[in-house]
């Protein structure tokens, strides 16, 4: 809600009409001789360029609205809102992004596999108040960006600096299970999930899939698994993140579902396909509210102030006026 904490300061208002009232009486006005110039039995001096009436009534204009704001900023203007604050845990979902190159086949929208699942992820987390998420990039090797948490402008920041190829060339599957079980086995809440996007085949890493699986499966740490992308011949375009140089063409796009349906089912999560936009969103949406919990929370009252805004609303208000009446009117004063 929207209110002035010092609503007796907008009386000040009633000013400016008054003032309006006695300037155009003449009450305010200053002392003035009127001198008529003209040519010898000529026509006299008028103002002939409209950009100067135009001008006066702009900054007139101007005066008159940084008063009023300055008046608004008097009466200490502020918006309160109602926001949870969550006081038990509530679901842990840490995401395993391929980032191989063939991640960059542009056959979802006009855009690479990886930008797409990008926005996509970006969107389902920013409607999951309360829902902590965590992020690990996978490629010939994975690296975990972000243990779960609910600071979800951090996860963003991280989610969006991603890059084709920042880990290799390959897919570590195996890998990128373990890196996102690290940060799950120290969670102690009643719902863990790891949700791996892939458009690939594992071909890289050390550790098997299903080994990773079956240890995950152990700790109760549920795998959703999303196979990226359509099958057959695709347009690929991208720059290596390491060497700079620029790769075109074609890809023969292809995915080991049986190995990203084994996973899903040995840990009890699910397997989606999703060779479309609409398809990712609602496999991500159907993941997250499968594993949503009920939470505890409270309501706290958060008030954000204005008066700065205004005041420097005004402010600038009142150097316009200034330019004007200085550089262009050429008055003084």
């Amino acid at each position: 809600m929207f209110e002035f904490e010092n609503i007796f300061a907008l009386l000040f208002l009633f000013c400016l009409p008054l003032y309006i009232v006695l300037k155009k009486k003449g009450f305010l006005s200053k002392p003035s001789f009127y001198l008529s110039f003209s040519d010898w039995q000529g026509s006299s001096f008028s103002w002939k360029n409209p950009l100067h009436k135009i001008s006066h009534l702009l900054t007139k204009l101007s005066f008159y609205l940084a008063f009023i704001l300055v008046v608004l900023a008097l009466g200490n203007p502020s918006l309160t809102r109602q926001e949870k604050v969550y006081t038990s845990s509530g679901t842990k979902i840490l995401f395993v992004l391929d980032t191989s190159p063939s991640m960059a086949a542009l056959d979802m929208a006009g855009v690479s596999r990886l930008e797409l699942a990008k926005e996509i992820i970006a969107v389902v987390v920013s409607q999951m108040k309360g829902t902590a998420f965590g992020l690990v990039a996978m490629g010939s090797d994975a690296l975990s960006l972000v243990s779960p948490t609910e600071d979800h402008r951090f996860f963003m920041d991280q989610l969006y600096q991603i890059e084709i190829g920042d880990l290799g060339d390959g897919t570590a599957i195996g890998v990128g299970i373990s890196a996102a079980m690290y940060h799950l086995g120290f969670s102690y809440t009643s719902s863990r999930c790891i949700v791996l996007l892939t458009d690939g085949e594992n071909n890289g890493g050390f550790i098997h899939p299903l080994t990773a699986t079956s240890l995950a499966a152990e700790e109760n740490i549920v795998i959703h698994t999303i196979g990226l992308g359509t099958i057959g011949t695709v347009p690929i375009e991208y720059t290596d993140a390491q060497t700079g140089k620029k790769y075109s063409g074609y890809l023969e796009s292809r995915f080991d579902d049986v190995l990203l349906r084994a996973i899903a089912s040995e840990s009890g999560g699910d397997y989606f396909k999703a060779d479309s936009a609409t398809l990712l969103k609602d496999a991500l949406m159907q993941i997250v509210k499968d594993e949503e919990i009920s939470q505890t929370y409270y309501m706290e009252e958060k008030k954000e102030y204005f008066y700065e805004k205004f005041l420097y609303s005004a402010f600038a208000f009142l150097v316009f006026a200034w330019i004007i009446k200085r550089f262009y009117l050429k008055e003084i004063l």
